[in-house]
C-alpha cells in the first residue's frame, strides 16, 4: 500500500452536489477532481446506463485514471453514487494500494430532484425522474464505512470546506 497516496469519495445520491463540492475542494485545497460523469458520458455510445458491460468499463475507466493522477500527485477527489458491484470492486483494489477516504454527502431527496432539474444537463447522462428516484433511494440506503460527512443541504461553500478540513485531519490522526 502507498500511505501517501490519497483518494477523497465523494459518495452520494444523483443531485446531492458532489460535483459542486469536489470542484470547490479542488479549487480550496489544490487537488484534482476527477468528475467521473464526463468519463460515463464519453463511453456511453447508444447503450443504456444500466447496461452491465458498460457499468464494468466506466468504473474501469474510474480506475485507470484515478491512478494516472496519482502518479503525478498525492491526492485527488472523486464522486459517485456508490451503487454498483463495479464501484465496490474498484473500491476495494483501491483500498488495498491507496488510503482511502469515504465522504458521505447528505442531501435530502427533494433537494437533489430540484437540483437535477435545474442544472446544465449536458454533462449528465439522461435519466427519467423515476429512474433518478430510484438509484437516490437505493443510495441513500447503501451502508459504507465513511470517514466523515457533509451535510449540503444549504451549506455554504466555506461550510463545505469546513467539513472537508476536519475530516482531513480527524483521518490524518488516527492509529
Amino acid at each position: 500500500m502507498q500511505p501517501g497516496k490519497k483518494i477523497y469519495i465523494l459518495i452520494g445520491p444523483k443531485g446531492s452536489g458532489k460535483t459542486f463540492i469536489g470542484n470547490l475542494l479542488s479549487s480550496h485545497f489544490s487537488m484534482p477532481f476527477l468528475p467521473v460523469e464526463a468519463i460515463a458520458l464519453k463511453l456511453k455510445n447508444e447503450r443504456n446506463y444500466d447496461n452491465d458491460t458498460y457499468i464494468l468499463e466506466v468504473f474501469e475507466a474510474i480506475e485507470k485514471a484515478v491512478r494516472k493522477c496519482l502518479v503525478q500527485g498525492d491526492e485527488i477527489i472523486f464522486e459517485a453514487t456508490g451503487l454498483t458491484d463495479a464501484f465496490d470492486k474498484m473500491l476495494l483494489r483501491l483500498q488495498g494500494d491507496f488510503n482511502v477516504k469515504l465522504i458521505k454527502i447528505i442531501t435530502r431527496p427533494e433537494i437533489c430532484l430540484d437540483r437535477i432539474k435545474t442544472r446544465d444537463n449536458t454533462q449528465q447522462i439522461k435519466m427519467a425522474d423515476n429512474d433518478i428516484q430510484a438509484i437516490n433511494s437505493l443510495s441513500m440506503d447503501k451502508t459504507f464505512v465513511f470517514d466523515g460527512e457533509i451535510d449540503n443541504n444549504k451549506a455554504t461553500g466555506q461550510q463545505i470546506i469546513d467539513a472537508f478540513r476536519k475530516i482531513i485531519k480527524a483521518t490524518n490522526h488516527r492509529v
